[in-house]
């Protein structure tokens, strides 16, 4: 024992025999009172008597503790005495911190009882070393998981950049969140920035980060998920046999996100609704407008929505889809505002159809005329006469006969050829009564 610590002994030893009574007392503590009462009865002039003694040591005169030992030390004489066993030890309220320092130590003694035939291997102290010398990068796992947590808590906000969901900070505010708490575990794990009645921050937080571990992976994973679908759909290679597998419309291998009409003129249509030979809509896009989609010759990537037909329900075949430019969308408020359940929820602006890819088509001929051949003389002979007999003529017909006689009468005149006239010759003959 050192000097201090037994000056501190000196001055925490019992300065009087009531004093020295009373700490035997209480060591007795979880006995029935009347055993305590027996056995401490008249305890105190006892001890008046010995230090009355003059056979008392001259160096122990006055000094309780040198004279009669420890009070713990004298309780337990006199239940030996009496023949009593030790009291069970009565479980006090522990407070917070005493708790968590109990299970600390469990925890740590638990731990070397399972290692203990481990740490008694020869390569136990490289393999300790090394663990020692990452542990740098637990201290930013650490944070990475409390990272994830915290996103959980707040409806999975993990932003919209890049592709890469949720394993990394996608914008400025979740890029400030976990470069500060990487910064907080590294200086906890060095034993900085600790309250002083915060030691087992460092403790706890590992503690909550192991278990939480594989919780965070699959957050991360979902939220990865749902935001590369952009890139997932964008464009699928066409398999061997040329049959795309994919939803969708598909032209020369590549997946089509919008549709334009023209008509023959070449000017363009809008609100067309397509349908197959089945009847069913032709769609060109499946994910309810939430992949964003390159246009040629369009510096930002458009997101699509779709129409909405006289019962409200959504059409996808009404074309050429209307859209926006990605930016016009405001994706944070996904996860974080109730109403805004779907990109049309979050669009800043209004609607409107994308750049055309040309804004007016070539003219096409009219194809009826073309497959209609021009009226003219039959090159083969007529039909041979009818056998059965001709119906009488109508007046109708008897003036229209007196007609084309004098049609055919004026031609003579004019020098038209005899054959003409007398064809009009039989047929006013043929017509009359």
């Amino acid at each position: 024992m050192s000097g201090t610590q037994a000056e501190a002994g000196r001055a925490a030893a019992p300065a009087t025999v009531a004093e020295y009574a009373a700490r035997v007392r209480q060591h007795l503590a979880g006995m029935p009172a009347e055993q305590v009462d027996d056995l401490t009865d008249g305890l105190e002039a006892d001890l008046a008597d010995a230090l009355a003694d003059e056979v008392a040591p001259a160096g122990a005169r006055g000094d309780l503790i040198a004279l009669f030992g420890p009070p713990a030390d004298y309780a337990r004489e006199l239940r030996v005495a009496a023949g009593l066993p030790e009291p069970e030890p009565v479980p006090g309220r522990r407070g917070l911190r005493a708790r968590l320092r109990g299970m600390r130590a469990d925890v740590r003694g638990a731990a070397l009882r399972t290692t203990a035939g481990m740490r008694r291997q020869p390569w136990w102290p490289g393999l300790r070393d090394f663990g020692l010398a990452v542990r740098p990068l637990w201290w930013v796992l650490r944070a990475w998981v409390v990272y994830q947590l915290l996103l959980q808590l707040a409806g999975g906000r993990y932003g919209y950049g890049g592709g890469k969901g949720g394993w990394v900070p996608a914008d400025l505010p979740t890029w400030v969140l976990l470069t500060g708490l990487v910064v907080v575990s590294v200086q906890w794990g060095r034993g900085l920035w600790l309250p002083r009645s915060g030691r087992w921050l460092p403790a706890a937080a590992g503690a909550l980060a192991v278990v939480l571990l594989i919780p965070a992976v699959i957050w991360a994973g979902n939220g990865a998920v749902r935001w590369q679908t952009r890139y997932d759909t964008a464009y699928v290679e066409q398999p061997s046999d040329g049959i795309p597998r994919e939803d969708g419309v598909w032209v020369d291998g590549m997946q089509v996100s919008n549709l334009f009409v023209y008509d023959a003129d070449g000017n363009p249509l809008s609100d067309v609704q397509v349908y197959d030979d089945r009847g069913r809509p032709v769609r060109t896009t499946t994910d309810e407008g939430w992949s964003a989609w390159s246009l040629p010759g369009v510096t930002e990537d458009w997101n699509f929505l779709p129409a909405t037909d006289e019962d409200g329900r959504t059409r996808w075949n009404v074309y050429p889809l209307l859209g926006a430019p990605n930016a016009d969308f405001d994706w944070d408020r996904l996860g974080v505002d109730e109403s805004a359940q779907d990109p049309v929820d979050v669009l800043t602006t209004e609607p409107r159809v994308p750049p055309r890819p040309f804004a007016k088509a070539p003219a096409v001929v009219d194809r009826r005329a073309a497959e209609e051949p021009a009226a003219g003389p039959s090159a083969g002979p007529s039909a041979g006469p009818s056998a059965e007999p001709s119906a009488a003529p109508s007046a109708d017909s008897a003036a229209d006969a007196e007609t084309a006689a004098t049609t055919a009468q004026s031609s003579t005149r004019d020098g038209g050829p005899g054959g003409a006239t007398a064809a009009a010759q039989e047929n006013a003959a043929t017509a009359a009564p």
